[in-house]
């Protein structure tokens, strides 16, 4: 596929030892060399030293290296040339190749280009910018897992086997005179598939946690130090912390990564019956974020504990998983006090918060813990995996209540379609776009 010429400044903004600026398309490797002097003959792959010479002068002494369809990161031929890393250089040659006949390339247009070259998948494609973005090394690590491949690979057997199925129920439906399918049989074989999907969903997915994050949210009623220990967590002011109780009416996220793992910590409104207004919405929006929650960290001041417990019981029926934390241990001195709590800390002093965090990690194990095989980066990959097992199983009760077999055919080309989905063999253009824009420009 031949596209246009294209180019972008491919390393971070600011000033830095070296800085990179990429180009692809078709005539890229000529369009290039009008800027480069000192290149006697290419050789692709091959780093080439030049000066970077514009209408005006020499702007930089540089290295080229050129790499040639389809043997390229996009499948195009390509260039990337390696500049001293002033930002102002890095703009003076940009300006230099649009003028020369390239334009700026959108958010993620090489790796775009990469997939609709045939270079890697969709699936690969996610994997890659979870790698970019990756925010703590166990992010990193299922990042590099995913960008391994087992997925693709995964699926593209399942799709082939359900394929086989499929072929078997097309005879029927074309020769229905000739040939029956043994109904058992194919229940069978789609059973096996059935079972596959449904690992494959529940061992991969842990990779979409620690790529996105645990969502933990800090809960309990106003004044029992929420905010003081999203501060603490954080090491540094980021919630207002006064003496009235309601000062934070809206939920607060930041970012945390403890031994590794990023946690999504959630600061939020104190729950009471009697709250109104303004407070109101914001008791409303804890109990929202409390149902969308991995973790909640339910607060306790042990100090005066017992309303505190009546609450836990009312909440802790819409929480996934909880740890009960005991606050301001300074302040309590009976060490037996409240004997529900999971740890005692002091959010104020910063007491006891290794223990909390050792506990958040323990709690949260079963869905941040990578098994062996084939890892989930995206709500996408998950969405489209549930949807291709949901019409298997569909197809299977068609199949064992007897009726027609051309239902149980449109339902596994469903699932197919959902898997081709998925790898982007079915990929619109409005897809693309939407998938890459969250891309870095020269990526």
């Amino acid at each position: 596929m031949i596209f246009d010429r294209i180019c972008a400044i491919a390393t971070p903004p600011g000033v830095s030892a070296l800085g990179m600026i990429r180009c692809s398309g078709n005539g890229t490797h000529d369009a290039v060399r009008t800027s480069l002097q000192g290149i006697a003959a290419i050789r692709p792959r091959t780093a080439h030293t030049a000066r970077f010479v514009s209408d005006r002068g020499v702007i930089d002494e540089v290295v080229a290296v050129f790499y040639s369809s389809p043997a390229s990161y996009t499948g195009e031929d390509m260039v990337e040339i390696t500049f001293h890393g002033s930002p102002l250089i890095l703009r003076t040659a940009l300006q230099c190749l649009l003028k020369n006949g390239f334009r700026q390339a959108f958010p993620g247009e090489f790796t775009k280009r990469a997939v609709l070259n045939n270079k890697m998948d969709l699936i690969k494609a996610e994997s890659i910018n979870a790698l970019v973005t990756a925010p703590t090394s166990r992010s990193l690590e299922a990042a590099v897992s995913a960008y391994k491949g087992g997925l693709s690979r995964e699926v593209e057997g399942l799709r082939g086997e359900i394929i086989s199925v499929l072929a078997e129920i097309e005879v029927e439906l074309n020769y229905p005179e000739d040939h029956v399918s043994d109904r058992q049989l194919l229940n069978s074989n789609l059973g096996l598939l059935l079972s596959r999907i449904s690992e494959l969903i529940s061992k991969g997915e842990n990779g979409i946690v620690l790529t996105h994050g645990v969502k933990t949210v800090i809960v309990g009623r106003p004044n029992v130090g929420k905010s003081t220990l999203l501060n603490a967590l954080l090491k540094k002011d980021r919630a207002i912390v006064t003496d009235t109780p309601g000062t934070t009416r809206d939920t607060i996220e930041e970012a945390l990564s403890i031994q590794g793992v990023y946690f999504r910590i959630v600061d939020t409104a104190g729950i009471r019956k009697d709250a109104d207004g303004i407070e109101y919405l914001g008791v409303r929006r804890s109990y929202e974020a409390i149902e969308q929650a991995d973790l909640c960290l339910f607060i306790v001041d042990l100090s005066d504990y017992e309303e505190d417990l009546y609450l836990l019981q009312e909440t802790a029926k819409t929480m996934r998983r909880h740890l009960v934390v005991g606050n301001k241990k300074d302040i309590q001195k009976d060490i037996t006090a409240c004997e529900e709590c999971d740890v005692k800390i002091s959010a104020r002093s910063s007491e006891g918060l290794e223990d909390l965090e050792e506990a958040m990690i323990e709690r949260t194990s079963e869905i941040t813990d990578l098994h062996d095989g084939e890892v989930i980066v995206s709500e996408r990959q998950k969405h489209l995996l549930h949807k291709c097992k949901d019409l298997l199983s569909e197809a299977i009760s068609s199949l064992e209540q007897g009726e027609s077999i051309d239902i149980s055919s449109s339902l596994l080309n469903q699932s197919v379609s959902a898997l081709d989905d998925l790898t982007g063999r079915r990929a619109t253009e409005d897809l693309l776009n939407k998938m890459f824009s969250d891309f870095c420009v020269g990526k």
